[in-house]
């Protein structure tokens, strides 16, 4: 797979991301962001939402690392939810891989926008 792209493109994608960790650092959902922008630089989805996850897992580590160490987090408290959270990243990663990337083409673009309308009004930003 050859990905090539123009100093144009770089740019975006280095603005969207820096907005992105911005936003994630104060509320979350960079990823609401990076997604669509980077399909629409038309890098494949399966490679895009590797992208995504791995910034995600980066941010949501130093985070609980943070939380930890200041003891509003009990690890040992959480058990159960780190076991789902692990099983359910393992179907996700599997559904993704097994799924065909023009599937994942049409469909990535209105599961964004779902999350993103459920977001608003979760935050009670769409008052």
């Amino acid at each position: 797979m050859d990905l090539t792209f123009s100093l144009e493109i770089i740019l975006m994608l280095t603005a969207v991301a820096a907005l992105a960790g911005f936003i994630d650092a104060i509320a979350g959902g960079g990823g609401l962001l990076t997604i669509p922008a980077m399909l629409l630089a038309n890098i494949p989805p399966v490679l895009t939402l590797g992208t995504n996850k791995l910034q995600a897992a980066s941010g949501a580590l130093a985070a609980s690392i943070t939380m930890i160490r200041k003891g509003v987090v009990k690890p040992q408290r959480i058990k159960v939810a780190i076991i789902a959270a692990f099983i359910g990243s393992v179907i996700g990663t599997i559904a993704v891989q097994m799924s065909p990337p023009d599937l994942l083409e049409k469909v990535i673009p209105f599961l964004i926008a779902a999350i993103g309308i459920y977001t608003l009004f979760a935050l009670g930003l769409a008052k």
